[in-house]
Protein backbone atom coordinates (compact mmCIF):
# COMPACT_ATOMS: atom_id res chain seq x y z
CA UNK A 1 0.00 0.00 0.00
CA UNK A 2 0.91 3.21 -1.63
CA UNK A 3 2.51 5.47 1.83
CA UNK A 4 0.76 8.57 2.70
CA UNK A 5 3.11 11.28 2.24
CA UNK A 6 2.51 15.53 2.69
CA UNK A 7 1.92 17.04 -0.36
CA UNK A 8 3.53 20.44 -1.01
CA UNK A 9 1.11 21.53 -3.45
CA UNK A 10 -1.18 20.02 -6.21
CA UNK A 11 -0.75 20.46 -9.82
CA UNK A 12 -2.64 20.64 -12.96
CA UNK A 13 -2.57 17.44 -15.59
CA UNK A 14 -1.94 19.25 -18.07
CA UNK A 15 0.75 21.41 -16.63
CA UNK A 16 2.27 18.18 -15.41
CA UNK A 17 2.09 16.72 -19.25
CA UNK A 18 3.77 19.67 -20.27
CA UNK A 19 6.42 20.40 -17.87
CA UNK A 20 7.47 16.62 -17.22
CA UNK A 21 7.24 14.33 -20.54
CA UNK A 22 9.23 14.51 -23.34
CA UNK A 23 7.96 16.76 -25.97
CA UNK A 24 5.53 15.83 -28.23
CA UNK A 25 3.41 13.96 -25.69
CA UNK A 26 -0.18 15.24 -25.01
CA UNK A 27 -3.66 14.40 -23.38
CA UNK A 28 -5.55 12.49 -25.25
CA UNK A 29 -9.06 14.45 -26.70
CA UNK A 30 -11.31 15.80 -24.60
CA UNK A 31 -9.18 14.98 -21.37
CA UNK A 32 -9.68 18.31 -19.21
CA UNK A 33 -6.05 19.92 -18.76
CA UNK A 34 -7.42 21.25 -15.00
CA UNK A 35 -7.33 18.10 -13.35
CA UNK A 36 -5.63 17.86 -10.32
CA UNK A 37 -2.49 15.67 -9.65
CA UNK A 38 -1.35 14.95 -6.01
CA UNK A 39 1.05 12.34 -6.29
CA UNK A 40 3.27 10.38 -9.11
CA UNK A 41 3.36 6.45 -8.28
CA UNK A 42 4.80 3.70 -10.40
CA UNK A 43 2.23 0.93 -10.65
CA UNK A 44 3.83 -2.72 -9.58
CA UNK A 45 3.75 -5.23 -6.51
CA UNK A 46 2.68 -3.68 -3.04
CA UNK A 47 1.28 -0.03 -4.96
CA UNK A 48 -2.40 0.82 -4.64
CA UNK A 49 -3.11 4.20 -6.55
CA UNK A 50 -4.92 6.48 -4.78
CA UNK A 51 -7.56 9.48 -5.86
CA UNK A 52 -5.69 12.02 -8.35
CA UNK A 53 -2.18 10.27 -8.53
CA UNK A 54 -0.72 9.59 -11.76
CA UNK A 55 0.04 6.30 -12.57
CA UNK A 56 3.53 5.32 -14.49
CA UNK A 57 3.66 1.76 -16.07
CA UNK A 58 6.94 -0.21 -17.06
CA UNK A 59 4.35 -2.74 -18.50
CA UNK A 60 1.04 -3.27 -20.12
CA UNK A 61 -1.66 -2.27 -17.84
CA UNK A 62 -4.81 -5.18 -17.56
CA UNK A 63 -8.68 -3.76 -18.43
CA UNK A 64 -9.16 -4.83 -14.87
CA UNK A 65 -6.49 -2.45 -13.56
CA UNK A 66 -7.82 -0.16 -15.54
CA UNK A 67 -11.16 0.31 -14.88
CA UNK A 68 -10.17 -0.40 -11.27
CA UNK A 69 -7.94 2.87 -11.03
CA UNK A 70 -10.73 4.74 -13.01
CA UNK A 71 -13.24 4.10 -10.43
CA UNK A 72 -11.20 5.53 -7.46
CA UNK A 73 -10.43 8.37 -9.54
CA UNK A 74 -6.62 8.14 -10.88
CA UNK A 75 -6.11 11.26 -12.74
CA UNK A 76 -3.81 9.30 -15.77
CA UNK A 77 -1.89 6.78 -16.86
CA UNK A 78 1.57 7.29 -18.70
CA UNK A 79 2.80 3.71 -20.11
CA UNK A 80 5.05 2.93 -23.25
CA UNK A 81 3.79 -0.28 -23.50
CA UNK A 82 0.24 -1.44 -25.83
CA UNK A 83 -2.54 -0.35 -24.14
CA UNK A 84 -5.93 -2.25 -24.16
CA UNK A 85 -8.72 -0.53 -26.32
CA UNK A 86 -11.30 -0.40 -23.26
CA UNK A 87 -9.40 1.33 -20.64
CA UNK A 88 -12.69 2.41 -18.82
CA UNK A 89 -12.58 6.07 -19.32
CA UNK A 90 -9.40 6.63 -17.84
CA UNK A 91 -6.50 9.19 -19.30
CA UNK A 92 -4.12 6.91 -20.92
CA UNK A 93 -0.59 8.61 -22.84
CA UNK A 94 1.63 6.82 -24.94
CA UNK A 95 5.17 7.30 -23.61
CA UNK A 96 8.23 6.84 -26.19
CA UNK A 97 10.05 3.45 -25.48
CA UNK A 98 13.34 4.68 -24.80
CA UNK A 99 11.81 6.94 -21.77
CA UNK A 100 12.97 6.72 -18.13
CA UNK A 101 9.95 6.43 -15.78
CA UNK A 102 12.60 6.69 -13.01
CA UNK A 103 13.43 10.05 -14.05
CA UNK A 104 9.66 11.05 -15.21
CA UNK A 105 8.65 10.27 -11.65
CA UNK A 106 11.41 11.71 -10.23
CA UNK A 107 10.76 15.09 -11.55
CA UNK A 108 7.24 14.80 -11.63
CA UNK A 109 8.13 14.55 -7.74
CA UNK A 110 9.95 17.46 -7.69
CA UNK A 111 7.46 19.87 -9.23
CA UNK A 112 4.75 18.89 -6.90
CA UNK A 113 6.92 18.97 -3.85
CA UNK A 114 8.95 22.09 -4.49
CA UNK A 115 7.01 23.76 -7.69
CA UNK A 116 9.14 27.05 -7.25
CA UNK A 117 12.57 24.91 -7.59
CA UNK A 118 11.50 22.39 -10.47
CA UNK A 119 10.79 25.84 -12.15
CA UNK A 120 13.69 27.28 -11.47
CA UNK A 121 15.76 23.94 -12.78
CA UNK A 122 13.24 23.79 -15.43
CA UNK A 123 14.09 27.29 -16.69
CA UNK A 124 17.74 27.05 -16.67
CA UNK A 125 17.35 23.87 -18.86
CA UNK A 126 15.33 26.11 -21.41
CA UNK A 127 17.86 29.06 -21.42
CA UNK A 128 20.93 26.36 -21.91
CA UNK A 129 19.26 25.19 -25.02
CA UNK A 130 18.43 27.62 -26.36
CA UNK A 131 21.73 29.55 -25.87
CA UNK A 132 23.24 26.06 -26.98
CA UNK A 133 21.69 27.15 -30.65
CA UNK A 134 22.81 30.42 -30.42
CA UNK A 135 26.56 29.09 -29.99
CA UNK A 136 25.44 26.67 -33.16
CA UNK A 137 25.14 30.40 -35.10
CA UNK A 138 21.77 30.19 -35.58
CA UNK A 139 19.97 33.19 -35.87
CA UNK A 140 16.54 34.82 -34.40
CA UNK A 141 14.75 33.23 -36.95
CA UNK A 142 15.87 29.68 -35.50
CA UNK A 143 15.44 30.97 -32.09
CA UNK A 144 12.01 31.71 -32.77
CA UNK A 145 11.39 28.29 -34.22
CA UNK A 146 12.29 26.52 -31.38
CA UNK A 147 10.42 28.14 -29.05
CA UNK A 148 7.48 27.61 -31.01
CA UNK A 149 8.43 23.89 -30.75
CA UNK A 150 8.92 23.58 -27.42
CA UNK A 151 5.52 25.38 -26.84
CA UNK A 152 3.40 24.38 -29.61
CA UNK A 153 2.87 27.87 -30.22
CA UNK A 154 3.34 30.68 -32.18
CA UNK A 155 6.18 32.94 -31.29
CA UNK A 156 6.67 36.29 -32.61
CA UNK A 157 10.71 38.44 -31.48
CA UNK A 158 9.84 42.35 -32.09
CA UNK A 159 12.24 45.38 -31.62
CA UNK A 160 12.03 47.54 -29.36
CA UNK A 161 10.24 49.97 -31.99
CA UNK A 162 7.47 46.47 -32.91
CA UNK A 163 9.11 45.99 -35.83
CA UNK A 164 9.24 41.75 -36.96
CA UNK A 165 12.52 40.31 -36.46
CA UNK A 166 11.72 36.41 -36.08
CA UNK A 167 8.50 34.60 -36.43
CA UNK A 168 7.47 31.27 -35.75
CA UNK A 169 3.23 30.56 -36.68
CA UNK A 170 1.70 27.48 -35.91
CA UNK A 171 -0.49 25.89 -38.88
CA UNK A 172 -3.54 26.46 -36.37
CA UNK A 173 -2.71 30.38 -36.76
CA UNK A 174 -1.76 30.54 -40.03
CA UNK A 175 -4.63 31.83 -41.29
CA UNK A 176 -4.82 35.12 -39.14
CA UNK A 177 -0.97 35.45 -39.08
CA UNK A 178 -0.88 38.57 -40.81
CA UNK A 179 -3.82 40.10 -39.00
CA UNK A 180 -1.98 39.33 -35.41
CA UNK A 181 1.68 40.67 -36.89
CA UNK A 182 -0.85 44.08 -38.02
CA UNK A 183 -2.66 44.26 -34.66
CA UNK A 184 0.78 43.57 -32.70
CA UNK A 185 2.76 46.49 -34.81
CA UNK A 186 1.75 49.68 -32.83
CA UNK A 187 2.93 50.73 -29.53
CA UNK A 188 -0.75 51.21 -28.10
CA UNK A 189 -0.70 46.99 -28.56
CA UNK A 190 1.56 46.65 -25.77
CA UNK A 191 0.53 46.73 -22.14
CA UNK A 192 0.32 49.48 -20.78
CA UNK A 193 3.19 48.60 -18.24
CA UNK A 194 5.32 47.82 -20.78
CA UNK A 195 5.13 51.16 -23.16
CA UNK A 196 7.76 53.03 -21.13
CA UNK A 197 11.05 51.17 -21.79
CA UNK A 198 12.87 51.55 -18.79
CA UNK A 199 9.65 50.86 -16.67
CA UNK A 200 9.88 47.27 -18.99
CA UNK A 201 12.69 46.38 -18.18
CA UNK A 202 12.14 46.54 -14.06
CA UNK A 203 9.43 43.07 -14.61
CA UNK A 204 8.61 39.78 -16.42
CA UNK A 205 6.10 38.62 -18.68
CA UNK A 206 2.74 39.91 -19.05
CA UNK A 207 -0.49 37.83 -20.22
CA UNK A 208 -2.66 39.99 -22.47
CA UNK A 209 -6.10 38.89 -24.40
CA UNK A 210 -6.14 39.91 -28.09
CA UNK A 211 -8.95 39.55 -30.64
CA UNK A 212 -10.37 36.45 -32.03
CA UNK A 213 -10.08 34.17 -28.75
CA UNK A 214 -6.13 34.28 -28.36
CA UNK A 215 -4.23 35.74 -25.56
CA UNK A 216 -0.05 36.27 -25.31
CA UNK A 217 2.56 36.15 -22.72
CA UNK A 218 4.81 39.08 -24.27
CA UNK A 219 8.22 39.30 -22.22
CA UNK A 220 10.70 42.64 -23.03
CA UNK A 221 13.97 41.46 -23.79
CA UNK A 222 16.57 43.65 -21.48
CA UNK A 223 19.67 44.63 -21.97
CA UNK A 224 21.56 47.66 -20.15
CA UNK A 225 18.38 48.27 -17.67
CA UNK A 226 16.45 49.06 -21.29
CA UNK A 227 13.99 46.80 -22.98
CA UNK A 228 15.65 46.24 -26.83
CA UNK A 229 12.78 44.36 -27.80
CA UNK A 230 10.27 42.08 -27.25
CA UNK A 231 9.18 38.55 -27.16
CA UNK A 232 5.63 36.95 -27.24
CA UNK A 233 3.90 33.17 -27.51
CA UNK A 234 0.27 33.33 -28.23
CA UNK A 235 -2.09 30.69 -28.26
CA UNK A 236 -5.72 30.22 -27.59
CA UNK A 237 -7.41 31.78 -24.77
CA UNK A 238 -6.76 29.78 -21.54
CA UNK A 239 -4.42 27.25 -22.99
CA UNK A 240 -1.11 29.08 -21.76
CA UNK A 241 0.75 27.92 -18.43
CA UNK A 242 4.15 27.52 -16.79
CA UNK A 243 6.12 26.15 -19.41
CA UNK A 244 4.89 29.10 -21.48
CA UNK A 245 6.11 31.72 -19.26
CA UNK A 246 9.31 29.88 -18.99
CA UNK A 247 9.93 29.89 -22.45
CA UNK A 248 9.53 33.39 -23.09
CA UNK A 249 10.89 34.74 -20.27
CA UNK A 250 14.27 32.47 -21.02
CA UNK A 251 13.66 33.37 -24.49
CA UNK A 252 13.87 36.93 -24.38
CA UNK A 253 17.19 36.30 -22.33
CA UNK A 254 18.68 34.18 -25.10
CA UNK A 255 17.50 36.85 -27.49
CA UNK A 256 18.91 40.16 -25.44
CA UNK A 257 22.21 37.90 -25.82
CA UNK A 258 21.71 37.80 -29.80
CA UNK A 259 20.91 40.63 -30.53
CA UNK A 260 24.23 41.96 -28.18
CA UNK A 261 26.68 40.12 -30.28
CA UNK A 262 24.88 41.14 -33.59
CA UNK A 263 25.06 44.64 -32.19
CA UNK A 264 28.65 43.87 -30.96
CA UNK A 265 29.60 42.82 -34.76
CA UNK A 266 27.56 45.30 -35.95
CA UNK A 267 29.30 48.35 -34.61
CA UNK A 268 32.67 46.82 -35.44
CA UNK A 269 31.39 46.82 -38.62
CA UNK A 270 30.01 50.34 -38.93
CA UNK A 271 33.12 51.35 -37.77
CA UNK A 272 35.62 50.15 -40.27
CA UNK A 273 33.44 51.17 -42.87
CA UNK A 274 33.41 54.29 -41.69
CA UNK A 275 36.70 54.66 -40.83
CA UNK A 276 37.10 54.02 -44.78
CA UNK A 277 34.81 56.69 -45.86
CA UNK A 278 37.23 59.11 -43.33
CA UNK A 279 39.54 58.07 -45.34
CA UNK A 280 38.26 58.48 -48.79
CA UNK A 281 36.77 61.94 -48.04
CA UNK A 282 40.25 63.44 -46.38
CA UNK A 283 42.31 62.06 -49.28
CA UNK A 284 45.04 61.19 -46.51
CA UNK A 285 45.67 57.57 -48.00
CA UNK A 286 46.73 57.15 -52.01
CA UNK A 287 44.47 55.20 -53.87
CA UNK A 288 45.96 51.79 -53.91
CA UNK A 289 46.26 52.00 -49.92
CA UNK A 290 42.45 52.87 -49.88
CA UNK A 291 41.62 49.66 -52.48
CA UNK A 292 43.38 47.44 -50.20
CA UNK A 293 41.32 48.77 -47.15
CA UNK A 294 38.70 48.32 -49.25
CA UNK A 295 39.57 44.53 -49.74
CA UNK A 296 40.44 44.20 -45.68
CA UNK A 297 36.86 44.99 -44.84
CA UNK A 298 34.99 43.05 -47.22
CA UNK A 299 33.43 45.56 -49.21
CA UNK A 300 32.79 45.64 -52.83
CA UNK A 301 34.13 49.13 -54.55
CA UNK A 302 33.68 47.90 -58.20
CA UNK A 303 30.42 49.08 -59.00
CA UNK A 304 30.01 52.83 -59.28
CA UNK A 305 28.38 54.42 -56.21
CA UNK A 306 26.74 57.92 -55.58
CA UNK A 307 27.45 59.77 -52.50
CA UNK A 308 24.00 61.06 -50.34
CA UNK A 309 24.89 63.28 -47.28
CA UNK A 310 21.71 64.14 -44.95
CA UNK A 311 20.80 66.71 -42.17
CA UNK A 312 18.32 67.57 -39.81
CA UNK A 313 16.54 70.97 -40.24
CA UNK A 314 17.08 74.15 -37.79
CA UNK A 315 18.80 73.76 -34.26
CA UNK A 316 17.89 71.91 -31.28
CA UNK A 317 15.85 70.48 -30.23
CA UNK A 318 15.64 68.38 -33.06
CA UNK A 319 15.88 64.71 -33.53
CA UNK A 320 19.16 63.12 -33.03
CA UNK A 321 21.79 62.50 -35.42
CA UNK A 322 22.36 58.52 -34.38
CA UNK A 323 18.55 58.32 -34.89
CA UNK A 324 18.99 59.63 -38.48
CA UNK A 325 21.43 57.18 -39.19
CA UNK A 326 19.27 54.50 -37.64
CA UNK A 327 16.71 55.86 -40.35
CA UNK A 328 19.05 55.51 -43.34
CA UNK A 329 20.73 51.98 -42.03
CA UNK A 330 17.22 50.94 -41.56
CA UNK A 331 16.26 51.98 -45.19
CA UNK A 332 19.39 50.32 -46.78
CA UNK A 333 18.50 46.98 -45.06
CA UNK A 334 15.02 47.35 -46.03
CA UNK A 335 15.83 48.30 -49.77
CA UNK A 336 19.11 45.11 -49.61
CA UNK A 337 21.35 47.49 -51.19
CA UNK A 338 25.16 47.89 -50.79
CA UNK A 339 25.97 50.93 -49.21
CA UNK A 340 28.55 52.44 -46.44
CA UNK A 341 27.04 55.25 -43.80
CA UNK A 342 28.99 57.38 -41.68
CA UNK A 343 28.03 59.97 -39.12
CA UNK A 344 30.49 63.34 -39.93
CA UNK A 345 30.04 66.36 -37.82
CA UNK A 346 26.12 66.70 -37.83
CA UNK A 347 25.40 65.50 -41.09
CA UNK A 348 25.26 61.49 -42.58
CA UNK A 349 27.34 60.74 -45.02
CA UNK A 350 26.11 57.69 -47.54
CA UNK A 351 27.73 56.01 -50.82
CA UNK A 352 25.95 53.58 -52.16
CA UNK A 353 26.13 51.31 -55.06
CA UNK A 354 24.27 51.87 -58.13
CA UNK A 355 24.34 50.32 -61.74
CA UNK A 356 26.11 52.34 -64.76
CA UNK A 357 23.77 54.75 -66.05
CA UNK A 358 23.59 58.40 -66.03
CA UNK A 359 21.15 58.70 -63.36
CA UNK A 360 21.49 56.55 -60.08
CA UNK A 361 18.02 55.47 -59.54
CA UNK A 362 19.17 53.28 -56.57
CA UNK A 363 20.19 56.17 -54.44
CA UNK A 364 17.49 58.36 -55.64
CA UNK A 365 15.09 55.24 -54.27
CA UNK A 366 17.29 55.06 -51.05
CA UNK A 367 16.74 58.94 -50.72
CA UNK A 368 13.25 58.69 -50.99
CA UNK A 369 12.74 55.61 -48.38
CA UNK A 370 14.97 57.73 -45.90
CA UNK A 371 12.54 61.05 -46.46
CA UNK A 372 9.25 59.03 -46.34
CA UNK A 373 11.02 56.97 -43.01
CA UNK A 374 12.17 60.18 -41.17
CA UNK A 375 8.69 62.48 -42.24
CA UNK A 376 6.45 59.32 -40.69
CA UNK A 377 8.82 59.26 -37.12
CA UNK A 378 9.02 63.10 -37.00
CA UNK A 379 6.04 64.95 -38.63
CA UNK A 380 7.34 68.32 -37.50
CA UNK A 381 10.78 67.96 -38.35
CA UNK A 382 12.57 67.82 -41.97
CA UNK A 383 15.41 65.68 -43.48
CA UNK A 384 17.15 67.23 -45.77
CA UNK A 385 18.88 64.62 -48.53
CA UNK A 386 21.11 66.17 -51.48
CA UNK A 387 22.43 63.31 -53.42
CA UNK A 388 25.78 63.27 -56.08
CA UNK A 389 25.87 62.15 -59.49
CA UNK A 390 27.23 58.20 -60.20
CA UNK A 391 31.24 57.78 -59.01
CA UNK A 392 32.40 55.22 -61.27
CA UNK A 393 36.04 55.10 -59.88
CA UNK A 394 36.82 55.30 -56.18
CA UNK A 395 39.15 58.06 -56.79
CA UNK A 396 35.21 60.07 -58.23
CA UNK A 397 33.57 59.31 -55.18
CA UNK A 398 34.84 62.82 -53.57
CA UNK A 399 33.74 64.88 -56.32
CA UNK A 400 30.03 62.87 -55.95
CA UNK A 401 30.62 64.09 -51.70
CA UNK A 402 30.94 67.33 -53.11
CA UNK A 403 27.61 67.47 -55.35
CA UNK A 404 25.88 65.60 -53.05
CA UNK A 405 26.95 68.69 -50.19
CA UNK A 406 25.87 70.85 -52.60
CA UNK A 407 22.33 69.67 -53.09
CA UNK A 408 21.74 69.14 -49.45
CA UNK A 409 22.68 73.12 -49.08
CA UNK A 410 20.43 73.87 -51.71
CA UNK A 411 17.46 72.01 -50.69
CA UNK A 412 17.87 73.54 -47.12
CA UNK A 413 18.08 77.04 -48.88
CA UNK A 414 14.82 76.38 -51.17
CA UNK A 415 13.78 75.00 -48.10
CA UNK A 416 12.93 71.88 -49.79
CA UNK A 417 11.82 68.54 -48.24
CA UNK A 418 12.21 66.26 -50.75
CA UNK A 419 16.03 65.52 -51.39
CA UNK A 420 17.47 66.71 -54.45
CA UNK A 421 19.75 65.27 -57.02
CA UNK A 422 22.72 66.94 -58.13
CA UNK A 423 22.18 66.15 -61.70
CA UNK A 424 18.60 67.94 -61.55
CA UNK A 425 19.59 71.32 -59.84
CA UNK A 426 19.88 72.79 -63.53
CA UNK A 427 20.83 76.35 -63.32
CA UNK A 428 21.16 76.27 -59.53
CA UNK A 429 24.93 74.42 -59.93
CA UNK A 430 25.88 77.77 -61.63
CA UNK A 431 24.45 79.95 -59.30
CA UNK A 432 25.41 78.26 -56.13
CA UNK A 433 28.98 79.29 -57.45
CA UNK A 434 28.25 82.60 -57.81
CA UNK A 435 26.39 83.02 -54.90
CA UNK A 436 28.78 85.27 -52.62
CA UNK A 437 28.73 87.84 -56.16
CA UNK A 438 26.87 91.02 -55.89
CA UNK A 439 25.93 90.69 -59.36
CA UNK A 440 23.67 88.05 -58.58
CA UNK A 441 21.38 90.73 -56.45
CA UNK A 442 22.42 93.12 -59.04
CA UNK A 443 20.95 91.16 -62.11
CA UNK A 444 17.67 90.09 -59.94
CA UNK A 445 17.07 93.57 -59.05
CA UNK A 446 17.64 94.43 -62.25
CA UNK A 447 15.24 92.47 -63.85
CA UNK A 448 12.33 92.44 -61.09
CA UNK A 449 12.71 95.00 -59.41
CA UNK A 450 9.66 97.31 -60.15
CA UNK A 451 7.93 93.81 -59.06
CA UNK A 452 9.89 93.37 -56.24
CA UNK A 453 9.05 96.61 -54.64
CA UNK A 454 5.41 96.42 -55.55
CA UNK A 455 3.14 95.99 -52.06
CA UNK A 456 1.37 92.77 -52.57
CA UNK A 457 3.17 91.50 -55.59
CA UNK A 458 3.07 87.79 -54.34
CA UNK A 459 0.53 86.96 -56.71
CA UNK A 460 2.59 88.42 -59.89
CA UNK A 461 5.91 87.01 -58.80
CA UNK A 462 4.06 83.39 -58.66
CA UNK A 463 2.49 84.13 -62.07
CA UNK A 464 5.98 84.75 -63.35
CA UNK A 465 7.29 81.55 -62.07
CA UNK A 466 4.12 79.68 -63.24
CA UNK A 467 4.42 81.03 -66.77
CA UNK A 468 8.28 80.23 -66.65
CA UNK A 469 7.57 76.82 -65.69
CA UNK A 470 4.71 75.96 -68.26
CA UNK A 471 6.91 77.63 -71.45
CA UNK A 472 4.65 80.64 -71.79
CA UNK A 473 1.56 78.22 -72.67
CA UNK A 474 -1.32 80.43 -70.74
CA UNK A 475 -4.05 77.08 -70.77
CA UNK A 476 -1.53 75.27 -68.39
CA UNK A 477 -0.12 78.18 -66.68
CA UNK A 478 -4.16 79.16 -65.52
CA UNK A 479 -4.72 75.33 -65.06
CA UNK A 480 -1.10 75.28 -62.88
CA UNK A 481 -2.89 78.65 -61.09
CA UNK A 482 -5.89 77.63 -60.82
CA UNK A 483 -7.37 80.43 -62.41
CA UNK A 484 -9.58 81.62 -65.46
CA UNK A 485 -7.35 82.45 -68.53
CA UNK A 486 -9.04 85.80 -68.66
CA UNK A 487 -7.60 86.70 -64.92
CA UNK A 488 -4.52 84.94 -66.40
CA UNK A 489 -4.67 87.46 -68.78
CA UNK A 490 -4.74 90.23 -66.46
CA UNK A 491 -2.15 89.59 -64.22
CA UNK A 492 0.27 89.43 -67.27
CA UNK A 493 -0.59 93.23 -67.96
CA UNK A 494 -0.27 94.51 -64.39
CA UNK A 495 3.16 92.98 -64.93
CA UNK A 496 3.89 94.16 -67.79
CA UNK A 497 2.40 97.94 -66.33
CA UNK A 498 3.95 97.62 -63.37
CA UNK A 499 7.63 96.13 -64.48
CA UNK A 500 7.82 96.83 -68.08
CA UNK A 501 8.17 93.14 -68.80
CA UNK A 502 7.05 91.45 -72.09
CA UNK A 503 7.04 88.00 -71.98
CA UNK A 504 6.75 87.81 -75.59
CA UNK A 505 10.61 88.75 -75.77
CA UNK A 506 12.52 85.40 -75.52
CA UNK A 507 15.37 87.22 -74.06
CA UNK A 508 12.94 89.20 -71.73
CA UNK A 509 11.72 85.69 -71.04
CA UNK A 510 15.20 84.01 -70.09
CA UNK A 511 16.40 86.82 -68.02
CA UNK A 512 13.20 86.50 -65.61
CA UNK A 513 13.19 83.20 -66.10
CA UNK A 514 16.75 83.36 -64.10
CA UNK A 515 16.02 86.17 -61.86
CA UNK A 516 13.35 84.36 -60.13
CA UNK A 517 15.38 81.75 -59.79
CA UNK A 518 18.30 84.10 -58.01
CA UNK A 519 15.55 85.29 -56.02
CA UNK A 520 14.30 82.20 -54.81
CA UNK A 521 17.77 81.13 -53.52
CA UNK A 522 18.96 84.52 -52.51
CA UNK A 523 15.49 85.06 -50.53
CA UNK A 524 13.71 80.87 -49.97
CA UNK A 525 10.38 81.01 -49.61
CA UNK A 526 9.00 80.71 -45.96
CA UNK A 527 8.62 77.51 -44.17
CA UNK A 528 5.27 75.61 -44.10
CA UNK A 529 3.98 75.91 -41.08
CA UNK A 530 3.80 73.49 -38.86
CA UNK A 531 1.27 71.19 -38.10
CA UNK A 532 -1.04 71.75 -34.75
Amino acid sequence: MAMAVAVGSTISLGELVRLILPRGNALPAGVGRDRPVRWVVMAGAGVTPQADDFVLCGGAPTKKDLHSWAEIGVAAVATAAVVPAVNGGLPVIKLPSDVSLRDVQRSALELIVNRQSYLITRGAQIYQTLSRLLLEGVGLSELAQAMSEQTGKSVLIQDKRLKPLAEAATPGLSHVWPDVLNSLSLLSSLPESLRDRRQAALGGSREQSLAGGLVRLVCPIVSKGMARGFVTIIGIAGELDALDSLVVENGAQACALEMAKAKAVSDVEKRAHGDFVDAVLTGSLPLEELVRWAGRIGYEIEPPHAAMVWHWEGKDPRPSLRRLETLVNQSVAKLGLAALVRPRGDDIVVFCAVPDGERPERALRLAEEVRAAAAAEYPTHVAHGGIGRSAGELEDWRDSHREATQALMMAARLNERLPLFFGDLSVYRLLFQLERSPELEAFCREVLGPLMDYEGAGDLLETLEAFCEKLGNLSQTAERLFIHRNSLLYRMERIHQIAGIDMNNPDTRLAVHLALKIRRMLRPAPKPKRPL
